[in-house]
């Protein structure tokens, strides 16, 4: 799929600028709507590609070799793992964990690069 042409077709993403300055992810978030650009999620791609395949598959739709697919995973969720490698508690409403393993390590350099990674994210995603 061409990522700029998805980035152009896939709308409104949600983000809190606030998530990024939070300390403790399980905090509620209030969310608000971005639109990604596809320089943005062209970034997000190549954020994934260099950070998350060791452990997740290439293809974010797909089950890793240890990590879950990605696809499904909130914002918050997403903020939690990368920073704490740990789920938030409560888990977003809805969300239910794919794994049950701990074996996500924190990375909180990518800490201000989360927003992009989500959106390359999301904009691969498959409809069921």
């Amino acid at each position: 799929m061409n990522v700029f042409f998805a980035g152009a077709v896939f709308g409104s993403l949600f983000f809190s600028a606030g998530l990024l300055s939070q300390t403790k992810p399980s905090l509620p978030v209030k969310v608000e709507p971005m639109s990604a650009t596809p320089a943005m999620i062209e970034r997000g791609r190549v954020l994934y590609v260099a950070n998350c395949i060791r452990c997740h598959n290439k293809d974010p739709n797909v089950k890793g070799s240890i990590g879950p697919e990605v696809v499904d995973a909130p914002m918050a969720v997403m903020y939690s793992k990368v920073m704490t490698g740990k789920y938030p508690d409560p888990l977003p409403a809805g969300f239910v964990p794919k794994r049950k393993s701990r074996a996500m390590q924190a990375i909180p350099k990518l800490k201000a690069d989360i927003p992009v990674i989500w959106a390359y994210v999301q904009s691969v995603k498959k409809k069921k």
